[in-house]
């Protein structure tokens, strides 16, 4: 995972877009993509963190939108 942009806003909110390379155990590459991680800081420390799959061209990376199923239950 590499840093790729960051922008801080109003609230204690950061968000960071990050190029993402996830691969399996034996080496294959499962995904090559771009999201973000978008941070709530409070007090200095991180009160919440949520990945988002968007760009900040089409849509806010802090907005309510749904946020990755990464990490959904199946």
């Amino acid at each position: 995972m590499e840093p790729v942009e960051v922008i801080d806003q109003e609230g204690g909110i950061t968000a960071v877009k990050v190029h993402q390379l996830v691969k399996s155990l034996s080496g294959d590459i499962l995904s090559d993509s771009e999201v973000w991680h978008v941070y709530t800081i409070a007090n200095g420390l991180i009160e919440r963190m949520e990945l988002k799959e968007m760009d900040l061209k089409d849509s806010d990376p802090t907005s309510d939108s749904t946020p990755s199923t990464l990490f959904s239950r199946r």
